[in-house]
Parts: structure tokens; sequence; C-alpha cells
């Protein structure tokens, strides 16, 4: 079988990219697993749930045709040993990412009383820890060979906080800050640092945290929400064309997101009146 070569610039990513996607078993990596795949690239998937994986695996492989260029391991990244283990379990079995993509995330919409220590720390831990060790684990071989690409997905709550997800939103920030961080860190070395922060997407995220849904602020609707297949094709586009650069989607809030986090004051405001109301 020949297989065509992707679309993008040689500047950016090879042909057949070696991606490793996290949270890639349901939604949103799942989709940007899949979209990868079918643009040729090899694609490595890490989740908690094996038996999730290794279906997904089956698919893609049926899908493209190309069953040896999908591999999955099954991880808990909260755990930094075991993810440390699994970025060396990597390296050792396909060599260097071309794409390391962090969008493995979890954690309710609560306010701060309603957070217990514990589910805080399991907040930090999902997404930005994760993100952190996964980068930690993977990035040096990519700074000795001079090129690569690190790519965050983020949330909205990132861009403006609104009230009722105090947990959730301090760890999107923290992502967001690891982000610029990073970029900064990895200037000069050939490794690009970018992000995409949608808005919000109807994934298994939702159906799980189904009180979370009513806590997001009314003013989305200004905004528009995703599906995870649009989110993926956005993810694609971006590591492409802007690997080095922080995205928004749609393109609503393409035009809202750089605003809001500029002039952050009157969007603050619009977000509490909109947004989650305390009960007194």
């Amino acid at each position: 079988m020949t297989t065509t070569a992707p679309r993008h610039s040689s500047r950016t990513l090879p042909y057949r990219p070696l991606v490793v996607v996290t949270g890639a078993s349901a939604g949103i990596g799942e989709a940007i697993a899949r979209r990868f795949a079918a643009e040729g690239a090899r694609v490595v998937l890490l989740a908690r749930r094996a038996d999730r994986l290794d279906t997904l695996v089956a698919e893609i492989g049926r899908d493209t045709g190309r069953s040896g260029d999908v591999d999955s391991y099954a991880v808990d990244l909260a755990d930094a040993g075991a993810t440390a283990d699994v970025c060396r379990a990597i390296l050792h079995d396909h060599g260097t990412p071309d794409v390391l993509i962090n969008n493995a995330g979890a954690g309710r919409f609560l306010s701060i009383e309603e957070t217990s220590v514990e589910e805080a720390h399991a907040q930090m831990d999902l997404p930005y820890f994760a993100a952190f060790h996964m980068t930690r684990g993977l990035i040096e071989p990519m700074i000795a060979r001079g090129r690569g690409v690190v790519f965050q997905i983020n949330s909205p709550v990132a861009i403006t906080a609104w009230p009722g997800a105090v947990g959730y939103a301090a760890a999107r920030w923290a992502i967001r800050g690891f982000t610029a961080a990073l970029r900064q860190d990895l200037h000069g070395t050939g490794v690009r640092v970018g992000s995409l922060t949608p808005t919000r997407v109807h994934s298994d995220y939702f159906d799980a945290n189904p009180d979370s849904v009513d806590r997001v602020p009314k003013v989305e609707a200004l905004v528009g929400t995703m599906t995870p297949e649009e989110v993926a094709e956005t993810t694609l586009r971006a590591v492409r064309t802007r690997p080095g650069r922080d995205s928004f989607a749609p393109w609503r809030w393409s035009l809202f997101a750089p605003v809001a986090a500029a002039v952050p004051a009157p969007f603050e405001w619009l977000f509490r009146v909109t947004g989650h109301k305390r009960v007194r």
C-alpha cells in the first residue's frame, strides 16, 4: 500500500511523524489520535483505560491499514514514577517523538468550600503535573535532535476564570503558565511550544460531570461550542502551521480570547454575571 505524504511544511513536521497523545482513550484525545493517524502519522496513545486503548488501537489500525503505526500504553499520568517509566518505554520502543500533545485532564467544577484537599491535588495532577512529567520525560532527546513540538490542549477558563470552578481553573492556568514558560525556556532549541484553547467541547467529560455544564457561563452562546472532531482538525492545522503559537477556536473565540487576555476586567465581569451564582 502506498501512503500519500501529509500536506505540510517539512520545516514543521517530518514525513510520518511520531505523535504522542495523552488522554487518548476518549473525547478530544481519541479524535486527535484518529485525525493524525489518518494523515499518515505514527501515533502513540496514553490513557488509564487499557481496554479502551486496545479497542482504539485496533480500530485505527484497521481504518488506516497501518496497524504497525499505532501503539498504546495504559498509565496513570498522576503517578510521576509511572509516567517516567512510560516515557522511557516510548523512547525505547519508538524513538524520539516529533510531537507531544498534552491533552489529559480531569476535575469537576467546584467552589472553594466544595473542593476537598485531595481533589484539589488531583486536579493539579491532571492536567498540570501530567503535562510537566510527560514533557520532562521526553524533552531531552527532542532538544538533542533540534526539532519537535510540545502542544497543550487547554480550556477557556484559563483565559478568563469563572465562578464555581476554583480547582479546575487554577490547574488550567497552571497549564497556560507552563506553556509560556516552556516556550521561553526552549527558545533557540528548535523545539516549538504551542497550545490550542477551544471553547466548550461536547465530550465524555461533561457526560461524566453533568453538574459542571450548568456552571459554564452563558456567554458561551456568543462564541459557540465544538465537537471533538472539530478540535482534532484544528489541532492538526495548528501543529502544522502554528506550532510555536497559542491558538483559539472556533473563529469567534479566536477573536474574543486574545482581547479577554489583554483586557481582563470587562470579561471577568461578563463571565461573573452569566456564570454560576453562589447560594447564600
